[in-house]
């Protein structure tokens, strides 16, 4: 919404003077017991008239025209209450709420002397935003697919005209940022988990909603009085026991926490109970800095067990600082040696963790997790083990093994059509698969025209792993997803692929269906005959957008040769009529008729095995990553562009005699009857068409380029 945009803008750099950061650092639960009026700067968003306690436009006020303009800044005398009302501002020192009187349905700010404005026109008070808690009317103002808590995207569309309540206003983990670096911010929909960019909204309320969503972000926080050029004011990691685990050391100045959790231990030094963070399952190795910020060949230190900074040492720099797990009463209880009964659930503790360790939940989870709950199970046996452990070193470990194993649930993502995943669908599964392989040994991509998500194992004693190669496993995608399949009753003669059920009935469906499956690298589909190209009259929906009953299709007029490909992205097979379809969605959607259409099984052919051959015996058994290969081409070569959709394109380069081309991720295909040198997307981490050449052109290949 643009409101918000330039609202930003002006307050933090023309009204404030304030940076961003420090706009953060309000605490927002504090409300200032503010004088009943005081003179305060008011900021107007629109040109403003003065009205009377009735409601009725005055001419003069304080001896001049009574009208503002958008944003001038004159100082009124404001009336402010104690008691919480829904309009407020913020200060440093926290909220001050706004005392309003209600004309004519509407809400007006008391500016003295007998004079009201609009609240609708008041942009900020004293160079604060002038929110409110209620909810707010918003108009959509152009058709708009809505993000989740975690910023991902979805199905849900919400059409231009279409009014939303929203009870919450800001950023959202996983959004977007706007060019000045300021986070675009969202409106929550009520009872969804719907967020709506606010740049696709006009605010219909007098006030815009000022409750953020600080408790979707992960808490983080940052050393006390870090002051530049120096560590010493970094802070200390402490042990279960609450004592200093690096005496002598402590973290940098600009150290960044992810709390995982809060915890009170007893505090022998000072003889009291501490709140702490949890910081990390001490897992990794640390960075750490000498007293007077050098750092030397002592500098990584590996942590003992889980690490901890205290509360007090730390302020919070994003999200909510979590609940306690325990209260100091129960610190200063455990601070003595465990007892018999805390023992004996510590051993059921780790008899459960060894179950976990052998579940299917834990095998699926990030790779990080599983690395911080092996490390939680090693400590959990080493307190078991010793005799001097405390109370609260046994109840910590035994709350770290559950919380880090209610981390390991992760929700399936629900999809409309396994069968016919949208981009969006395949974005959230790729991100799902990246968590969970997220160490730098693999890597998760889509391949093979999109139908596979293929896990890309690097070799573990490679010295430059994009030069080693590695192995590559087909994933499950089972594993990530779950249908959640609208209830839509087909029409007769209308079908799709789209459902399994839908395959399972229809024989004729399941054969051209299992034909979307062919591996592009070895195959293709191909067209027996010339045949016509149909588009649909009505838009392809997606995700549960779709629709096969709205397809209305009409020959376009144009036609694809006998043995030239359909295109490589054939994604689903539709029965419209009675007839059966592979619906191709490249830059367009497009139809050919299935019953006009073959599969192409061209590696078995002499041409394939020969010029393949010479791509293997460079690139090797395994698959390296980003591996180029130099083509030698004989004079008068043309290099042909190719396009994202992995088709040869008309636009061809003269290749000079003695020349060599370059392609990453070569391998050999038939384009439209023709064999070409290509290179792929798979085993190439920057992608870029890579263009081909005719493999009848080749004279030799290499994988170093002669000088």
């Amino acid at each position: 919404m643009k409101f918000n945009k330039k609202m930003t803008l002006i307050s933090a750099a023309v009204l404030m003077g304030i940076s961003p950061v420090s706009a953060v650092e309000i605490p927002q639960t504090n409300i200032v017991q503010a004088a009943t009026s005081q003179s305060r700067k008011v900021y107007f968003r629109k040109n403003s008239y003065v009205y009377n306690k009735k409601g009725q436009r005055i001419y003069k006020f304080k001896g001049k025209t009574a009208y503002f303009k958008k944003g001038a800044t004159p100082s009124f005398p404001i009336q402010t209450t104690d008691e919480k009302t829904h309009y407020y501002f913020n200060t440093r020192d926290g909220k001050v709420y706004l005392q309003t009187t209600k004309i004519k349905g509407k809400q007006y700010a008391n500016v003295g002397n007998g004079g009201y404005i609009n609240l609708s026109n008041i942009g900020a008070i004293s160079n604060s935003l002038l929110l409110t808690d209620q909810n707010v009317r918003v108009r959509v103002t152009r058709d708009t697919r809505v993000l989740n808590s975690k910023g991902q995207a979805g199905d849900t569309v919400v059409k231009k005209g279409t009014i939303i309540t929203a009870d919450g206003h800001g950023a959202i983990p996983g959004g977007d940022w706007i060019d000045d670096g300021v986070p675009q911010e969202y409106y929550h929909i009520v009872g969804t988990d719907h967020y709506l960019e606010d740049d696709n909204g006009t605010l219909l309320s007098q006030v815009q909603n000022g409750n953020t969503f600080d408790k979707l972000f992960t808490p983080q926080a940052m050393p006390k009085n870090a002051a530049v050029g120096s560590a010493n004011n970094g802070t200390s990691y402490y042990d279960v026991n609450g004592q200093d685990m690096f005496p002598g050391f402590k973290s940098f100045q600009y150290q960044t926490f992810t709390i995982g959790g809060a915890y009170y231990f007893w505090d022998v030094k000072d003889n009291k109970a501490e709140l702490f963070y949890y910081v990390g399952s001490g897992a990794n190795q640390i960075n750490l800095a000498t007293d007077g910020g050098n750092i030397g060949k002592d500098s990584k230190h590996t942590p003992t067990g889980a690490l901890f900074v205290k509360a007090s040492n730390v302020n919070l720099t994003q999200g909510v600082a979590p609940e306690p797990a325990n209260t100091a009463a129960e610190a200063e209880a455990g601070r003595n040696a465990a007892t018999s009964s805390e023992k004996y659930s510590l051993i059921d503790a780790i008899a459960n963790a060894e179950k976990v360790q052998a579940s299917a939940k834990y095998k699926s989870a990030a790779s990080s997790v599983k690395k911080d709950y092996d490390q939680a199970v090693a400590q959990a046996k080493q307190i078991s083990a010793s005799t001097s452990s405390t109370g609260n070193a046994v109840n910590f470990v035994i709350w770290q093994l559950n919380h880090i194993e209610q981390s390991m649930q992760v929700e399936k993502i629900k999809v409309a059509y396994p069968n016919f995943l949208s981009p969006y669908d395949r974005t959230k599964i790729l991100t799902a698969a990246r968590q969970q392989y997220d160490d730098n040994s693999h890597d998760v991509m889509w391949a093979n025209h999109d139908r596979d998500l293929i896990l890309y194992t690097f070799k573990e004693k490679a010295s430059n792993k994009y030069d080693q190669g590695g192995t590559v496993t087909k994933l499950n995608l089972n594993d990530y997803i779950e249908a959640n399949t609208p209830n839509i009753k087909n029409k007769k003669g209308y079908d799709s692929s789209a459902t399994q059920a839908s395959i399972n009935k229809d024989k004729k469906l399941a054969k051209y269906a299992k034909m979307l499956d062919y591996d592009k690298r070895k195959s293709s589909l191909v067209a027996k005959r010339t045949t016509p190209v149909y588009q649909s009259s009505t838009k392809i929906g997606e995700g549960a957008s779709f629709n096969v009953n709205k397809i209305r299709l009409y020959q376009t007029g144009r036609s694809i040769k006998k043995g030239n490909n359909i295109g490589i992205f054939a994604t689903l097979i539709v029965k419209i009529k009675g007839q059966y379809y592979f619906m191709v969605q490249e830059k367009n959607t497009y139809f050919v008729k299935a019953s006009d259409v073959k599969l192409d099984n061209f590696s078995t052919s002499t041409t394939y095995k020969k010029y393949q051959k010479m791509v293997d015996k460079l690139t090797g058994p395994d698959h390296p990553m980003d591996f180029s290969l130099y083509a030698k081409v004989k004079k008068g070569a043309r290099y042909y562009q190719t396009d994202f959709y992995y088709g040869v394109t008309n636009k061809t380069f003269n290749v000079q005699k003695n020349r060599y081309v370059s392609f990453i991720d070569p391998y050999v295909m038939k384009y439209n009857g023709i064999y070409y040198l290509t290179g792929g997307a798979e085993f190439n981490s920057d992608f870029d068409p890579e263009g081909a050449v005719k493999v009848s052109d080749i004279i030799s290949m290499t994988s170093k380029l002669p000088r």
